[in-house]
């Protein structure tokens, strides 16, 4: 193979990597730093190797990597051309439009910035993805582009984009959330804003730590009565750690334990932590509390067979996993470890600590993969801060901004925490 073709196939299969790197439980943030470091070499050798010649890319890595080289250029003209032609490929109903929304998160530059506001003008559908992208990196939106308020009532998905911008931006006013879930406070009935714009401004007011953003959320939650659409509530409900949410989010483990149990690993005060123990001693539950215990406790717990617990009771099909090969979390190690720790029903548990912002940034620091979003959002919540960091940036970077947070709560989050604990 050429000199060319090496980096180019090295390049693609470390974006590939990327990708599922970042959708993973967890994953070590040094091995993605060091990853993402070659996948950026790579791209740098071939920004230098342009041709007018090179074929029109088809799928995501190689889209991804004919716009990353030429957004590397040091030609300009190269640059704004690879910017048109990035938001034009966005409009793909293909995979050419992940790779070029991948480019356009991972290479911003004026020029880059410059197109997509003019393709957010132009471009109505593409509107939504744009705002994403540019609160990815942070960008500070002019007005004119998240203040459309007739363009935005006529697309909620917009409408909540905006909204999800604004809730990370500090400089945003609480009453912009707060007209969305205002009718929760006084009409105390189900609201008929759309779901996801509802979902998008109480979160604006949460993090803001507006008290009435926290009755709408228990009264949202009341009177939902689609399922799905319930556990996007009784989520923010764990993130708050609000001891008044267990008995809803217990209630989540026996119908979707998957979901269930990591909610109640959020939740993280003790009740909740007894029942995930609970489910680590039955192999129907097993799985999805093990994943939960390491977020309470901090333990990887060691497997065992599975027919050493198969029989302890007389569960549902017992004879048919009898002879199942397979191994559960060893549950014992749990209940020892459970069994020498305080467990004051108010105290919330992290990596078995008592939770703070202190042992949440230490996690933000060592991991990354899918847990960053209850991550950034747990810290959003507890220091009533937007944290402004995105999710599919560079992880070094992010880094930076991570090492600069403070981990002090703020003043109203201290009031709240003394009426949960005196109600």
């Amino acid at each position: 193979m050429d000199y060319v073709g090496t980096h180019l196939e090295s390049a693609m299969a470390l974006y590939r990597q990327r990708e599922g790197w970042l959708y993973k439980d967890r994953v070590d943030m040094q091995s993605m730093i060091d990853m993402e470091y070659r996948l950026r070499v790579h791209i740098h050798v071939l920004s230098k190797c342009i041709s007018e010649d090179d074929p029109e890319p088809g799928e995501a890595p190689d889209t991804f990597l004919y716009l990353a080289t030429r957004f590397s250029s040091k030609n300009t003209e190269e640059v704004k051309k690879a910017a048109v032609q990035a938001c034009e490929w966005l409009l793909e109903d293909s995979p050419m439009a992940h790779g070029a929304r991948d480019a356009l998160l991972l290479f911003p530059s004026p020029d880059v910035y410059s197109q997509m506001q003019k393709t957010y003008s132009e471009v109505e559908s593409l509107r939504p993805v744009i705002i994403y992208i540019l609160s990815q990196h942070g960008a500070r939106l002019p007005k004119s582009l998240t203040h459309q308020a007739d363009i935005q009532k006529k697309d909620p998905y917009l409408q909540a984009q905006t909204l999800y911008y604004a809730s990370n931006n500090l400089n945003s006013d609480l009453n912009m959330f707060k007209e969305n879930y205002e009718s929760l406070i006084t009409q105390h009935e189900r609201s008929d804003v759309e779901h996801t714009v509802l979902l998008a401004s109480l979160w604006g007011g949460l993090i803001r730590g507006d008290k009435d953003a926290r009755i709408a959320l228990s009264r949202a939650i009341e009177h939902e009565a689609d399922d799905i659409a319930r556990l996007d509530f009784l989520r923010y409900a764990a993130l708050t750690g609000d001891a008044n949410y267990y008995p809803l989010l217990c209630q989540v483990t026996e119908h979707a334990p998957e979901i269930g149990y990591h909610f109640l690993a959020l939740h993280g005060k003790t009740n909740s932590v007894e029942t995930i123990l609970e489910g680590l001693i039955h192999p129907r539950t097993a799985e999805y509390a093990e994943e939960a215990w390491w977020w309470v406790s901090g333990q990887i717990l060691p497997k065992k067979p599975r027919l050493s617990v198969v029989g302890e009771e007389e569960e549902e099909g017992a004879a048919e996993q009898a002879e199942e090969v397979g191994y559960v979390p060893d549950a014992q190690i749990a209940e020892q470890w459970w069994y020498k720790q305080s467990s004051e029903p108010d105290t919330r548990w992290l990596q078995g600590q008592p939770f703070s912002l202190d042992n949440l940034k230490k996690l933000m620091i060592q991991y990354t993969g899918s847990i960053s979003n209850d991550l950034f959002d747990l810290f959003s919540l507890a220091s009533q801060t937007p944290v402004q960091l995105g999710n599919q940036t560079w992880h070094d970077a992010r880094l930076r901004k991570i090492n600069r947070l403070e981990c002090s709560a703020s003043p109203q989050l201290n009031e709240i925490n003394k009426e949960v604990r005196s109600a």
